[in-house]
């Protein structure tokens, strides 16, 4: 990494790497609404059905308005499900980069050599770890 580079720019530079689709096209926001007036409108659709079958007097009427119920709790889980999964992706998609990020900053903390010194931290003259325990008596 430069010096003139900051880490946000780095960030950015790694995410378009990555070629992950952008968010600001809209489209999942737009399924994401989707989804939402799905599970609103099998909701209000369930309900509304169902009361009309308990209602009515007419058992035609009632079986078709059972029928028209399941279709609407089907709707309702067809609805949540386009929901929750474009609503997740966004925060999936930066905790993803995140963890790229910050998994390759710690692989170079660790082959710059500061996680692979021994123990005690101990370095020679010459830059290199020694053994932490240099004497010959035995171990306790």
């Amino acid at each position: 990494m430069t010096s003139a580079e900051s880490r946000a720019d780095r960030f950015a530079r790694e995410l378009a790497d990555l070629k992950i689709a952008d968010p600001a096209a809209g489209h999942p926001r737009l399924w994401q609404r989707a989804g939402a007036a799905l599970m609103v409108a099998g909701i209000v659709l369930g309900v509304a059905s169902y009361l009309i079958s308990q209602r009515t007097a007419s058992s035609l009427t009632a079986s078709t308005a059972i029928t028209i119920a399941l279709g609407g709790v089907t709707l309702a889980l067809v609805g949540g499900a386009v929901f929750l999964r474009y609503s997740l992706t966004g925060f999936l998609r930066f905790w993803m980069a995140r963890q790229s990020f910050e998994l390759t900053m710690l692989a170079e903390r660790a082959f710059a050599g500061s996680l692979l010194t021994n123990s005690d931290g101990r370095m020679d003259s010459a830059g290199n770890s020694r053994p932490s325990r240099t004497d010959a008596s035995p171990r306790p």
